[in-house]
């Protein structure tokens, strides 16, 4: 196996806390999981979701996104050969839109940062900063778990409206990415993103990876390489539904989107 993340981008993501970018998938299948993540918005008929959890447990296509290969094999690089994942997340951001993501680490309340694990944050639009791509605080990683404070905000989509209480945003990096394109990044690292000024779309899938190291969860994980030994979690199977209305059903009695 080709090495994905090696070398220079290995030490890039230890000393800056994330590697970008890192090609992952062609245009034609970053168009392909777009037009279906796109799909499911409008099959919800009650305005545009900003965000949309754990669409891999219920969705052949979502479910082929996480485990193709090429994915895999760049996570592997940073965590091994057991791969698990602890949920996904996609952010929608429609054109000329609000909605934010406060700075914050991905661990605060996760505990990610008390095991192996890594995020994968796969562009399916252009992300750049006038459509309100990802922004990072290089190295800030490195200061382990920071002070929070929760900040109701209807317009960020972190949902207990967590941010960091001090950023130098003058540090701020811009994780500008082309469709099929991915940044990993640490739990730990300062992050956030600014709202949509541009006349398009920025669409994220987020990818939690662990392995079999992290602590039992409430949830269930989804293994995705390896066959090391997970007694003590609780393990997803993969969706079998491919009847797009019954999958679609299940999501959303599930998150209750």
């Amino acid at each position: 196996m080709t090495s994905v993340i090696s070398g220079q981008l290995l030490d890039q993501y230890e000393r800056d806390g994330i590697v970008f970018p890192v090609k992952v998938f062609s245009a034609a299948e970053a168009g392909h999981f777009r037009a279906e993540i796109e799909s499911v918005i409008n099959d919800c008929g009650k305005g545009p979701l900003r965000r949309l959890d754990s669409l891999h447990l219920f969705f052949d296509w979502a479910y082929q996104l996480v485990t193709h290969e090429a994915l895999l094999d760049a996570v592997e690089d940073l965590l091994g050969g057991d791969l698990l994942i602890d949920g996904t997340l996609v952010f929608y951001k429609p054109p000329h839109d609000s909605s934010y993501v406060s700075w914050h680490q991905d661990s605060v309340y996760s505990g990610w940062h008390l095991t192996p694990s890594s995020s994968a944050w796969i562009a399916l639009t252009p992300s750049y900063q006038a459509n309100g791509c990802m922004r990072v605080i290089p190295g800030s990683h490195k200061q382990g778990l920071l002070n929070h404070v929760n900040v109701r905000d209807d317009s960020n989509l972190v949902r207990r409206g967590e941010r960091v209480e001090m950023v130098d945003e003058s540090q701020a990096v811009d994780v500008v990415l082309q469709p099929g394109d991915i940044s990993m990044h640490h739990s730990t690292i300062v992050h956030g993103s600014n709202p949509n000024a541009s006349d398009e779309p920025r669409i994220g899938f987020i990818v939690r990876f662990v392995t079999n190291k992290i602590a039992n969860r409430e949830r269930p994980l989804l293994r995705v390489r390896g066959e090391a030994d997970c007694s003590h979690l609780s393990l997803a199977e993969p969706p079998i539904a491919t009847d797009r209305l019954k999958a679609f059903s299940a999501w959303r009695a599930f998150t209750g989107s």
